[in-house]
């Protein structure tokens, strides 16, 4: 489970939320990005000017280029203009589409001088609105919405350092002194970096895309620009479509018809922040799951004068139990059903191996819970053991699965042999309606293995369907089992 500010920090999710912090990763990052369309009128003490702020930043630059004569480092003016894009990594702020780690990757070296230069051009062709230098991902390489982001996170650094102080005393979280820019702040730590708390009303969706430089391609209004301006100039569609950024830039640059659109348009748009009740990029689901757990936990068996094979499966059996009570009685379901989707077979596998995880860590039960492991015969759901002392097999089927009764008559068998596990569960997410029809199938297999002598394991059936709520339903979860 991916590590959370408020796992980390020792604070509830809801007090997070409630604060209106993000409550973001510490060990990866997530598909959303802080818009500046999103810092306007806030009324969050920290950020009561942040907007105006960040675009005063950048009307720096027109005072810049008033002195500039060459756009190289020749020039000492263009060379501060160069610094003024050169703009540190920020950590800890959990946004973005880095893979390695949760740094701002920030804005240096070539990448710089470009901007640099490209401020001059742009400054040079009388353009001074500081809104321009917001839609760079339509006219600048290597540049998307990832990276204005990280601009802003640089930009205004101070203003989250004072927000992430003020709400770290609020909650209670442990702090140390960091000092920026010449300022002692008191903020959180991770691996010896400080926290950047970010407000969730900050927060957009970041567009799914193959890498970073194709961030602004699938940026609605990017393309809605390029239609606008399309039109002004006459080009098709299927012509507009290949412009490269140095053709968009030329455009808008040489044709004051269509800067005024485009500057026009993007100064009425409205920023659009990240839905976080929806939650269409999951940035909250464990949480949620994590947080359901705690309200409902876990009973554990009572386990005197057992074997350790029989406390392993009275453990094992007693999660699968509480499991299928979450499942039914409980809706934990709703996590998958609520944005309209099915949930897969690997679907249920990780919510049973997160719910038995979670319990585990929370117990402190001495056992270990593995899953897809490969012994040779094919990959196990689950297994369950004590060290060499005793292991439990899982095996989840789905109702609709093809070879669900072969899982339980041959898979299972075979599973257990490899591992040496003296006793294993087949559980059965039922989904459709042949419920009645299953059981009679695994009933005859049942009774075949008694008249060979075999091992029969446990079969629990879970319903999986979506559930009625409790006022639309007289009877919410039937049990599979009466």
């Amino acid at each position: 489970m991916a590590l959370h500010y408020s796992k980390h920090f020792g604070v509830t999710h809801k007090a997070l939320v409630s604060q209106g912090v993000y409550n973001g990763y510490l060990d990866r990052d997530s598909l959303l990005h802080v818009d500046p369309l999103l810092l306007k009128d806030c009324k969050i003490p920290e950020f009561k000017n942040a907007y105006e702020n960040f675009l005063q930043y950048f009307k720096g630059f027109v005072s810049l280029t008033k002195f500039v004569t060459n756009d190289n480092f020749s020039d000492r003016f263009f060379k501060k203009m160069v610094e003024r894009f050169t703009l540190s990594e920020i950590p800890n702020t959990g946004l973005g589409y880095s893979i390695s780690n949760t740094r701002g990757r920030g804005i240096s070296g070539a990448l710089s001088i470009q901007l640099a230069k490209s401020a001059y051009d742009i400054i040079r062709a009388g353009i001074i609105d500081p809104e321009i230098f917001e839609l760079m991902p339509l006219i600048e390489d290597n540049m998307g919405a990832d990276r204005i982001s990280d601009m802003i996170l640089s930009i205004l650094r101070k203003n989250f350092l004072q927000y992430t102080q003020r709400v770290s005393k609020e909650l209670g979280i442990s702090i140390e002194k960091y000092r920026f820019d010449g300022v002692d702040y008191e903020v959180p730590y991770y691996r010896n970096k400080p926290v950047h708390f970010i407000p969730m009303e900050f927060l957009a969706d970041l567009p799914i895309a193959r890498d970073y430089d194709d961030i602004d391609k699938v940026c609605n209004y990017n393309n809605e620009l390029k239609k606008r301006v399309a039109k002004i100039i006459g080009v098709t569609w299927s012509q507009y479509k290949d412009y490269k950024k140095t053709d968009w830039k030329q455009i808008i640059l040489t044709h004051r018809n269509c800067y005024d659109t485009v500057i026009n348009f993007y100064k009425g748009l409205t920023g659009v922040a990240y839905d976080f009740t929806n939650d269409s990029k999951d940035q909250y689901k464990d949480m949620l799951l994590t947080d359901f757990l705690a309200e409902n936990p876990f009973e554990c068996p009572k386990l005197n004068d057992k074997t350790v094979e029989e406390e392993v499966y009275n453990l094992t059996m007693a999660m699968c139990k509480q499991f299928k009570h979450l499942i039914e009685d409980n809706r934990l379901s709703e996590l998958f059903y609520r944005k309209g989707r099915t949930p897969d077979e690997t679907d249920w596998q990780m919510l049973f191996y997160t719910v038995a995880d979670t319990y585990k860590e929370a117990a402190h039960l001495n056992i270990a819970i593995t899953r897809e492991d490969n012994p040779g015969v094919g990959e196990i759901d689950f297994h369950i053991t004590r060290g060499s002392q005793a292991n439990t097999v899982i095996e989840i089927k789905r109702s609709d699965n093809a070879n669900l009764i072969h899982g339980y008559r041959t898979q299972l068998a075979a599973y257990m042999n490899a591992e040496k596990a003296k006793s294993g569960i087949f559980m059965v997410i039922m989904e459709g309606e042949a419920i009645d029809s299953i059981k009679k199938k695994i009933a005859d297999v049942q009774a075949d293995m008694l008249a060979k002598d075999e091992y029969i394991p446990e079969v629990i059936y879970v319903n999986g369907k979506k559930q009625l709520s409790a006022s639309n339903s007289k009877y919410i979860n039937p049990s599979l089992d009466k």
